[in-house]
């Protein structure tokens, strides 16, 4: 536990014109480092925690990274059910992959204490992104913290807006942006690229990444400045370990070669004797140097190892190397022959274990020793492996430098999927499935971002069995999220927007094998999908994984990585995109040293595999369907007045539940007046388009319509054209001749064609002439109807009320209800 102290620190950066603040001293003062990152009035608390003691047995590194978005920074309460946080958003997994990845590589070799890095999000003003702010953060925590943190990193993020680019722009600024580029890294270089991006050539992200670099620099001095004014003196330091090796390093190696690894850990507990009820405060303290002391047995254990391994085997290790090429279950079956082979019967020049009884034969080595035994020829293999490609320019299965393993392509492998295809590429194989529905449902994102709906989904599934394993089937890892992530980054820029193509699109990758970069075996199989499915598509997207291994000055590029190449290298990076540009790019380097033209040889040959592989793609399907499968839902869309929504919708819901049951439609209104028909067929959303075109449309003189008398005079009778709009048909427009009385020939219920032929707006006045009247199925005329009204018998003549204005005269002409002038119904 870190002592606690009340002195408050703060240091700034000034980064893309705008104030980073690092505060520590006033929150969170139990934990190892806690600092407070603030730009505007978005707010991060950092603190980093890790335990004095390594994990027993741990052959990695324990590292933790959890990053909390409370609903309380922006002012929300959360939805749904229960009224508080639960498992994390996906925005706060992927930041905290984000932090884990460039943090990851600067430990001490070998240092396996557990660290646990938690970024509580306070405030969130949803103008500055939080997530940039939590890897500055972390970054800041671990550097006042006594962890062996060789750090520090900065990160900023670089948009272009107007075909400019901007550091670190705000959320509303980064809606325009054409791309979406964070950056991390040390002083010295990068670690760590993640960009979306809107077909960005790879000159302009060379020249953002360029810009990125002088802004880390900044943040990285001012998180050195807060080190030296309240850094805790840390638990592993390289003077410490230098200084602890000239004083007991000989005596170490002495006591490996007399008593063997095991026995020579006791030193330990020589130098620094265990605490007692007697300790002093500083006895406490230099109890921090055991972590120097057991990095220094460490290394010389794993030397001691090393030289006797490498003389008896590096040949057959290196023949192994060759195993590269041969199927996945051979090559285990060597590697495990080997490796057992190693560990029982090299020969080592020091005690490997208790002697046996009679005291002639070999002692059998200990648990300790066949573990160092292992780790020893790992690392000989790996030093082998990496020379073979660095140096001697040749790839562990035997394929050249820029040589792409062979490409399938396959499209409708499901039946009764709106889209699929199967993608494989070597030992990589990822099935893509893809879903169309309503706009209904989309994903409503509940986080701290300005994103509230969300209408394209990809998700990522990695099963076990893709890499001939077991394992829990436990729902999706942060690995498979950060995955789907990618692809669906990758693809983001060619969905069509909701007027050209109003579907919500969910696509699924099944990972069904996997040997090297199946997440970019999942943006190309998405894109058939989507061709597949007749989603009209910008343009194919492909992407390819890329790898970089470096040997002192040489070095050599890699295209399509498999997983070998992947661990063993230097560099990991995916890049997406079309023939025009980059739509997604995600990199990891774990070295320093990769210079501006490595990258940009790196992203021209990237650029070449891709079009390699779009070539291939297209070989399948060139472009996408011209229709969509006959099982998926048919979307129509029809744009109307917003002022006529309510005409639509109707009292409590009524017209437009009539429209969705009398059609077999499901219907949505958007609030700018555009409705969305959603149809199993085609006929029934032309029918549901055609009846609210009727409903809405404004009568003019010469449009046609079906109506239904609803109320008759002695001078005419009135037709209800559409929901709420009436027109008058006058007894002098039934036909060619006169009528008496309208009831001779029409009544009350009646279905008459009519033509508008006078629309008067300001007296509110629609016009009718009669074309036909439907009677048992069949189209009576009007001359017909003349001639009925001629033997119709005398009726008496209703008296007329008087006129408002004192005269006599004629009723009016005609009228309508609602929108299109009228009058009230009996």
């Amino acid at each position: 536990m870190a002592v606690a102290t009340q002195r408050v620190t703060t240091v700034s950066a000034t980064v893309g014109g705008r104030e980073i603040t690092f505060e520590t001293g006033k929150l969170a003062k139990q934990a190892d480092g806690a600092v407070l990152v603030r730009s505007g009035d978005t707010m991060v608390l950092a603190t980093a925690q890790g335990r004095t003691e390594a994990r027993e047995g741990a052959d990695f590194f324990p590292l933790t990274v959890d990053v909390e978005e409370r609903m309380y920074a922006a002012g929300k309460i959360p939805g749904g059910f229960f009224k508080r946080e639960g498992r994390p958003t996906e925005r706060a997994i992927l930041t905290a992959r984000m932090i884990d990845r460039p943090i990851r590589p600067l430990w001490p070799k070998g240092f396996r204490n557990e660290v646990q890095v938690i970024c509580t999000v306070l405030s969130a003003d949803l103008v500055t992104a939080h997530d940039i702010l939590c890897i500055n953060g972390a970054s800041a925590a671990l550097m006042i913290s006594p962890l062996p943190f060789i750090g520090p990193v900065g990160a900023v993020r670089i948009g272009r807006i107007d075909g400019e680019l901007a550091v670190n722009p705000t959320l509303p600024d980064l809606e325009e942006s054409a791309l979406d580029l964070i950056v991390v890294g040390t002083k010295e270089g990068l670690t760590m690229v993640e960009a979306g991006a809107e077909e960005v050539p790879e000159d302009t992200l060379l020249e953002a990444l360029e810009l990125a670099h002088r802004e880390i620099v900044k943040l990285c001095e001012a998180q050195d400045d807060l080190r030296r004014q309240v850094g805790k003196a840390k638990w592993l330091d390289a003077s410490l370990t230098e200084e602890l090796d000239s004083q007991h390093g000989e005596e170490i190696r002495r006591r490996i070669a007399a008593d063997g690894l095991r026995e020579a850990g006791a030193i330990v507990e020589e130098i620094l004797p265990e605490l007692s009820m007697d300790s002093t405060e500083e006895d406490v303290t230099r109890q921090m140097v055991r972590s120097s002391l057991a990095s220094i047995i460490e290394q010389e254990r794993l030397a001691a190892i090393e030289a006797p391994v490498r003389q008896q085997f590096e040949d057959d290790l290196r023949a192994l190397t060759e195993a590269e090429q041969d199927s996945k279950e051979l090559k285990s079956a060597k590697r495990h022959l080997l490796f057992d082979r190693i560990i029982e019967t090299v020969e080592l020049p020091f005690p490997a274990g208790p002697a046996t009884v009679d005291g002639d034969a070999p002692a059998v080595k200990d648990s300790l020793t066949k573990s160092y035994v292992k780790k020893a020829a790992e690392a000989i293999y790996k030093e082998l492996v990496r020379r073979k490609i660095a140096v001697e320019k040749r790839r562990p299965d035997g394929r050249g430098a820029e040589e792409i393993r062979p490409i399938e392509c396959e499209v409708s492998v499901s039946p009764r999927t709106h889209g699929s295809a199967l993608f494989t590429r070597g030992q990589t194989q990822i099935m893509t499935l893809l879903t169309l529905g309503t706009a209904k449902e989309g994903q409503r994102i509940d986080d701290l971002s300005l994103e509230e709906e969300r209408r394209y989904m990809h998700h990522y599934n990695f099963p076990p069995y893709s890499v001939g394993e077991t394992g829990f089937m436990r729902g999706p890892k942060r690995r498979d999220i950060g995955h789907g992530a990618l692809a669906q980054r990758a693809l983001e820029p060619m969905i069509p927007n909701l007027e050209e193509f109003p579907y919500t699109i969910r696509l699924v990758s099944e990972t069904l094998e996997s040997n090297g970069s199946s997440s970019m075996g999942s943006v190309c199989g998405s894109t058939l999908a989507l061709q597949d499915a007749g989603v009209p598509i910008k343009a194919p997207v492909g992407g390819i994984a890329m790898g970089l291994v470096k040997e002192g000055d040489d070095y050599v590029i890699l295209t399509d990585i498999q997983g070998a190449e992947d661990h063993l290298g230097d560099m990991d990076f995916k890049v997406a995109g079309s023939r025009d540009g980059i739509t997604a790019l995600q990199m990891d380097i774990k070295i320093t040293g990769v210079t501006q033209e490595i990258m940009s040889n790196a992203l021209a040959q990237a650029k070449r595999a891709r079009e390699f592989i779009l070539d291939k793609m297209a070989e399948v399907l060139p472009e996408s369907r011209g229709q969509l499968a006959a099982h998926a839902p048919r979307i129509s869309t029809v744009k109307i007045d917003p002022e006529q929504i309510g005409l639509v919708i109707g009292k409590g819901g009524e017209t437009i539940r009539a429209l969705e049951a009398d059609h077999d439609v499901q219907i949505d209104i958007e609030e700018d007046g555009t409705i969305l028909i959603y149809a199993t067929e085609g006929e029934k959303a032309d029918s549901a388009i055609a009846a609210i075109e009727s409903l809405t449309k404004t009568p003019e003189v010469g449009d046609t319509y079906t109506g239904k008398v609803v109320k008759t005079t002695q001078f005419g009778a009135f037709v209800e054209l559409k929901k709420g709009t009436d027109g008058l048909l006058h007894v002098s427009n039934v036909g060619p001749g006169r009528v008496g009385h309208i009831e001779d020939v029409i009544g009350r219920g009646d279905v008459l064609d009519v033509l508008v032929q006078e629309v008067d707006k300001d007296r509110g006045r629609i016009g009718l002439k009669l074309i036909a009247k439907h009677e048992n199925g069949n189209l009576v005329q009007p001359e017909e109807l003349i001639e009925r009204a001629k033997d119709a018998p005398p009726r008496e003549r209703e008296e007329r009320p008087p006129r408002r204005d004192g005269g006599g005269g004629r009723g009016r002409g005609g009228g309508g209800r609602g929108r299109g002038g009228g009058r009230d119904r009996d």
